[in-house]
């Protein structure tokens, strides 16, 4: 077969992304290795880059593109979907739009001016300047639609409304990454560069025929570097459904609302370019909450959706009759995905502002948990949302799922999937309206007062103590209490903010704290040898790693600073020390000594604020006092 260059596939093509691609998908690895093929490529060599594969444009489809009928009935253009290799042509117009940018508009490249390199490739306009189409494009409801127009072609849109999603950020990388490399070469550089591009790069061209099933044939292809996601699919295999109904004559509404659903998706999963949401977990977790749940099909939802329950089988001639999929039932997913993403971000991201609709308390609860883990409770969190749950009952569901994580899991110890199948269930029933949430609540603190046991949390810190030899300093759940802690004392003493982090203080980095001894682990300074000299080594163990030793910085401290004494802890005469810290360290600073007592009474608060906080019963003062480890110690002469 003949391989075709760049210039011969845009030959009097007019080519768009359909609908049921996904956006522009390559990162810098892919982008960097396109560049370096390019230049290193000989200039009297060719390169095979892959394959591009065409579906002709039917009539009653381009009749819609309004702007581009003068182009393909009056000019002669053929409209053409990309059905494979559209990251391949996407990136090589994305350089092309590179190089036409970095040379002045009167240049020549290879002969050609850049007028007319725009009007072969990007943008043809009629001598009239009344008919204008971009060569190259998504589908107009493509959510990349006027971002590549806009942003990476730099043409005035007359909406110029676009929406930023992952794959927007990716060919705003693209651009960005060859005009960087195109930045320090000269005219005569760039015009290699350009004809390697449009001439020295090969395809293999296919357009497929009219009998072959399109949708089928993009879902097997291989896309080099970048598999399709089972988000992208989903979304191609409802829309081939949304085909089948052919009698329907809400196909054509329903293949909109699929668009569309996307559109959100693909917004909502990105909104957060610092942290984007992995569509794999929300297509997982909407999936458990709206199909009934089983342990057995717990890792195989995507095998359900596409394999038993969004299948051609089931509209065409399905096995039983209540396996047949109707029109309204694929209407009624797209439009729960469409409503679920939405909440779906603000449950990891509770204090983003702009459309946010929780109110306070649910934003507190959800960060507490983004902090300590959902763990199971997602599903049914997601379904409290949905289902528009009355608020305060809500935020005592967010308040349980909270509790019941850090008192089963932290304290209890309990097996990491404990509850889960109850809990994926219950999403289900509080979606549909079979359990109420105020029953889903009860349901949960009869499963803390069932499974929370104190002696197992004594059990684990025995523990930490025989094996790691550090107690609470590496109990799974030190950082996450200290900073509830630290929120409880700013909200009593109604300070105005705190200077404790919680990205400071869950990090922790070489040569720097984030969680303080106060009682060092290296105690040299005299002022220590004075009040705990009296003490054997594995006392001096218990209390160093002991609750109420345990201190977190507002900001990392050196650790050649830890060994000072209490008073230069407390303020080291340079503007460092606990009294400018957070309120904890405030708290601390009103000591005027540091003893074992001091330890003692501290981490005896701690377990007070611990069983007022999560409401459970630790035990007496003699079981605190074997937990923290101190019942150990010889105290008499401190």
């Amino acid at each position: 077969m003949k391989l075709n260059s760049l210039s011969d596939v845009f030959e009097r093509r007019l080519l768009r992304i359909p609908d049921y691609q996904r956006g522009y998908a390559w990162k810098e690895h892919q982008v960097e290795d396109f560049w370096e093929d390019i230049l290193q490529l000989e200039s009297d060599r060719i390169h095979y880059t892959g394959v591009i594969t065409l579906e002709p444009v039917k009539s009653s489809l381009y009749q819609r593109w309004e702007k581009d009928l003068w182009l393909i009935e009056g000019v002669g253009f053929r409209p053409f979907y990309v059905v494979d290799g559209q990251q391949r042509l996407t990136t090589s117009m994305i350089l092309l739009q590179a190089i036409l940018e970095s040379v002045d508009s009167g240049a020549e490249l290879n002969y050609q001016s850049i007028a007319s390199i725009r009007k072969q490739f990007i943008f043809f306009e009629a001598d009239n300047k009344l008919q204008q189409s971009f060569i190259f494009g998504y589908e107009k409801d493509n959510p990349s639609d006027e971002y590549m127009k806009t942003k990476i072609f730099g043409e005035y849109s007359s909406s110029n409304q676009f929406v930023e999603t992952l794959y927007t950020r990716n060919l705003s990388f693209a651009k960005s990454y060859f005009m960087e490399r195109l930045a320090g070469m000269s005219i005569d550089e760039i015009a290699v560069i350009y004809k390697k591009l449009t001439q020295k790069l090969k395809f293999n061209l296919y357009e497929i025929d009219e009998e072959i099933d399109v949708f089928v044939t993009f879902e097997t292809m291989n896309n080099r570097g970048k598999p399709l996601t089972s988000l992208e699919l989903l979304k191609n295999r409802l829309i081939y459904l949304s085909t089948l109904f052919k009698d329907n004559e809400g196909r054509e509404q329903l293949r909109a609302n699929i668009n569309d659903a996307w559109k959100t998706m693909y917004e909502y999963l990105g909104k957060n370019p610092d942290v984007p949401l992995s569509d794999n977990l929300f297509l997982r977790n909407h999936w458990t909450m709206f199909f009934k749940y089983t342990r057995q099909k717990g890792d195989d939802y995507i095998n359900f959706l596409l394999d038993e329950k969004f299948n051609a089988r089931n509209i065409t001639h399905p096995p039983k009759v209540e396996d047949e999929l109707k029109i309204e039932e694929i209407s009624d997913y797209v439009k729960s995905l469409q409503q679920s993403v939405v909440y779906w971000f603000f449950m990891h991201d509770p204090y983003y502002t702009q459309g946010n609709q929780l109110n306070d308390s649910q934003k507190l609860w959800l960060d507490r948990l983004e902090r300590l883990s959902f763990r199971s409770f997602k599903p049914l969190i997601l379904s409290a949302f949905v289902s528009k749950q009355d608020p305060e009952m809500t935020s005592k569901l967010l308040a349980a799922a909270e509790r019941y994580n850090f008192t089963l899991f932290n304290l209890s110890q309990r097996r990491a999937n404990t509850g889960d199948t109850e809990f994926f269930s219950m999403s289900r029933d509080l979606l549909t309206g079979v359990r109420s949430i105020k029953e889903v609540v009860e349901s949960i603190n009869a499963w803390i007062d069932r499974y929370y046991d104190p002696e197992k949390f004594l059990a684990h810190i025995e523990e930490k103590y025989e094996l790691d030899r550090d107690g609470f300093y590496h109990w799974d759940g030190i950082r996450y209490f200290l900073y509830e802690h630290e929120y409880w004392l700013k909200e009593k003493g109604k300070q105005a903010a705190s200077k404790l982090t919680w990205n400071v203080l869950k990090t922790s980095k070489k040569d720097h704290v984030t969680l303080e001894h106060i009682f060092p682990q290296t105690p040299d300074d005299a002022y220590w040898t004075e009040r705990f000299g009296h003490l054997n080594e594995q006392e001096r163990r218990y209390l160093t790693h002991s609750l109420g030793n345990l201190l977190p910085l507002s900001r990392s401290k050196n650790s050649a600073l830890q060994n000072d004494s209490f008073p230069q802890k407390v303020n080291n005469g340079t503007g460092v020390g606990y009294y400018n810290g957070s309120v904890s360290e405030n708290e601390v600073a009103q000591n005027q000594d540091w003893t074992p007592n001091q330890i003692l009474e501290r981490g005896l608060e701690l377990l007070r604020f611990m069983e007022h906080r999560w409401n459970i019963h630790l035990g007496d003062s003699n079981f605190k006092k074997r937990l923290l480890h101190i019942d150990r110690v010889d105290l008499t002469n401190a």
